[in-house]
């Protein structure tokens, strides 16, 4: 009669537990979120700014120094959330008005653990900052500038770009 009563209240106490269960639902990451908005958000480029360790030393445009034109400036990346895709898009300053106004479109994902932006798979950017109206992602960079025969002066630092919504 013993085992019957343990037997039971074990049982009793397993079904309680197993209703108390709390259905728990999927939603994706928040900075995921933050990117794409529910479906996809598109960010337009407002800065791309190299950010010297030196504080000595005045930020200036990264645009001039990785040699970007002016006509890619304005283009539009789209961060769609269905297979994590990215869509750029020429903007209205286009570089070759016979091309398509999609420019490319790859991958993207982030690993929030250690702030890493992934596009297209290559290399990870360093995710400085994502909210619902900015994004700024860049990477670390030693600019090198020759002052003499076989001399060079080493500048650290982080190039960075800042995005904001498009509308």
């Amino acid at each position: 009669m013993k085992i019957r009563k343990k037997t039971l209240a074990f049982l009793s106490v397993l079904l309680l537990l197993n209703s108390c269960k709390e259905q728990h639902e999927v939603t994706p990451a928040t900075y995921s979120l933050l990117l794409t908005g529910d479906t996809e958000k598109s960010w337009q480029q407002t800065s791309f700014t190299f950010i010297f360790d030196d504080t000595e030393v005045d930020p200036i445009d990264a645009n001039r120094i990785y040699g970007i034109p002016d006509c890619a400036l304005d283009d539009i990346y789209k961060f769609v959330r269905e297979g994590k895709q990215l869509e750029i898009y020429d903007g209205n300053n286009k570089c070759n008005p016979d091309n398509d106004d999609l420019l490319v479109r790859t991958s993207w994902d982030i690993v929030n653990a250690n702030a890493n932006l992934f596009l297209g798979g290559g290399q990870p950017y360093i995710l400085a900052k994502l909210t619902n109206d900015s994004l700024v992602y860049g990477f670390r960079d030693t600019l090198i500038a020759p002052v003499a025969d076989a001399t060079f002066w080493e500048f650290p630092g982080v190039a960075q770009w800042v995005y904001k919504p498009s509308n």
